[in-house]
């Protein structure tokens, strides 16, 4: 716990840091004001230099229109007149276009995607046109001796083609219009945000002004807040201390007599001193159950201060749940028949292993089992289960294994559903079914205490409790713990 000369130190940097923020604000606010010029600006020279790419980009452009002309007019002239040397002009002018796609590709890449997919759609087109012209017209029909007074069907890819390049080089026009008008908004946007930013110096700075006038009452009411939570702390121990003597108190003075009227209510019933009569035969069995009642309750008292106090013991070992669901329902089976109900175990043969406490899982287990039992009206069904779960609704990531118990019960209202772990409380104060309250607020502390969690989920019959137990392989080593 903070002392108060440390709470007052703790305060007084506080309130230094709220004098000093708007200090700081009025220096980032400046620093900003010689910023941002300079990033507008930085901004502006890249967008103007890749206007100055734009022009560039379109004379090769036009010189890739100017050499696909002269590739077609070499192929019409060697169709109709068998000259060979207009193969060596197409070749040429189809060598010079090659190296005019790498300068392209190059100079389109700074002006934007657009632009970049209209190059690669008229470069891909070209190389279609070329590849149908290889295979279709100059190798086939020109061999063959064929003489042809056009090529329709290579002149329709042909157009095409320059259709594509010419989108090109409208896209580069739209592309260097689209800079120039970023250029615009990047000057603007400068000029506005540094007038708003000489505005929020100007406030930073009377703000400073204000708050140092404030300062003196801030420290005031911070004394007078520190003073407040530090008696509030004082009597959250005081009243943990009581509770504390309280449980050692129901230990020694309570639960002794308890057990030792226990005793004498059994010597009763057994006939020790004489036989009893059969009137009072029924008493005795009332003074049993009562005692009994009253030391369950004190039993759950006592666990739930242990466990607010970190005095739970942990052993975690090698657990099977699917084999400690199966001895759990087969212990609680008879208690379930005598009340009338049917309670099965859901597991499978296969092993559901993980490194927890099997003791106070199973002490978790008979406790919501008992309460299924206890609250169901008969005939009911009870079913435990146990089943790996990955994600989904739980309490944290990794992989969990889960322990389900549901009845057919008249179930928990969702306004319950987080009140009902809480000491002494209880859905419906008119059941003819009693219980102390306790069972569940020790049952979700254990839970928890086993880095799980205790929870209700939603179920169409009934209530359905959800123990989440954190799965981790398989180890030899005991870890013993102190929670």
């Amino acid at each position: 716990m903070e002392t108060r000369e440390e709470t007052g130190s703790v305060g007084a940097a506080r309130l230094s840091w709220t004098y000093r923020v708007p200090v700081v604000f009025v220096v980032l606010t400046l620093m900003a004001l010689l910023i941002v010029p300079w990033l507008v600006q930085r901004r502006v020279n890249a967008l103007r230099q890749e206007i100055v790419v734009s022009e560039p980009a379109r004379t090769v452009v036009m010189r890739w229109q100017f050499n696909l002309v002269r590739e077609m007019a070499a192929l019409s002239e060697l169709l109709v007149s068998g000259d060979t040397a207009q193969v060596r002009a197409y070749t040429t002018a189809l060598q010079e276009e090659r190296e005019l796609h790498r300068r392209a590709a190059q100079l389109v890449r700074p002006l934007g995607p657009d632009v970049v997919e209209q190059f690669a759609e008229a470069r891909t087109l070209a190389e279609r046109w070329h590849t149908r012209v290889n295979q279709d017209t100059v190798v086939q029909l020109w061999q063959a001796g064929t003489r042809l007074m056009d090529i329709p069907r290579e002149r329709r890819l042909f157009e095409e083609v320059l259709m594509s390049v010419a989108e090109l080089d409208s896209a580069i026009v739209d592309a260097t219009e689209v800079r120039r008008q970023q250029i615009q908004r990047a000057e603007r946007s400068g000029l506005t945000l540094t007038a708003v930013l000489g505005v929020l110096a100007l406030l930073a700075s009377i703000a400073v002004i204000a708050l140092q006038a404030r300062l003196r009452r801030l420290i005031t009411e911070t004394e007078h807040r520190r003073a407040v939570a530090d008696a509030a702390l004082a009597e959250s121990a005081r009243a943990a201390e009581a509770r504390h003597r309280l449980m050692r108190g129901i230990t020694h003075d309570v639960k002794n007599p308890l057990g030792a009227a226990r005793g004498y209510a059994e010597l009763l019933s057994m006939g020790v001193k004489a036989p009893l009569a059969d009137e009072q035969r029924p008493l005795v069995e009332g003074i049993e159950r009562s005692i009994d009642s009253a030391l369950a309750i004190i039993a759950d008292l006592l666990d739930l201060a242990r466990i607010d106090s970190g005095g739970v013991s942990f052993e975690r070992v090698e657990t099977d749940l699917n084999e400690l669901v199966r001895q759990a329902v087969h212990d609680n089976e008879a208690a379930a028949t005598m009340a009338g109900h049917e309670i099965r175990a859901a597991t499978t043969d296969e092993p559901l292993r993980t490194f927890t406490d099997p003791l106070r899982v199973r002490q978790v287990v008979d406790n919501l089992v008992s309460n299924a039992i206890k609250y169901t009206p008969a005939p009911g069904r009870i079913t435990v289960r146990a089943r790996r779960s990955v994600g989904g609704d739980a309490p944290g990531p990794g992989s969990w294994a889960v322990v389900e118990v549901s009845d057919t019960g008249p179930g928990i209202p969702v306004e319950m559903r987080d009140a009902i772990f809480d000491e002494f409380a209880r859905v419906d104060e008119r059941s003819p079914v009693k219980g102390h309250g306790l069972g569940l607020a020790v049952a979700r502390g254990l839970a928890r205490r086993l880095e799980g969690d205790l929870r209700i989920a939603d179920s169409e019959v009934g209530a359905t409790f959800v123990l989440w137990i954190p799965q981790r392989g398989g180890a030899t080593a005991t870890d013993r713990r102190r929670s």
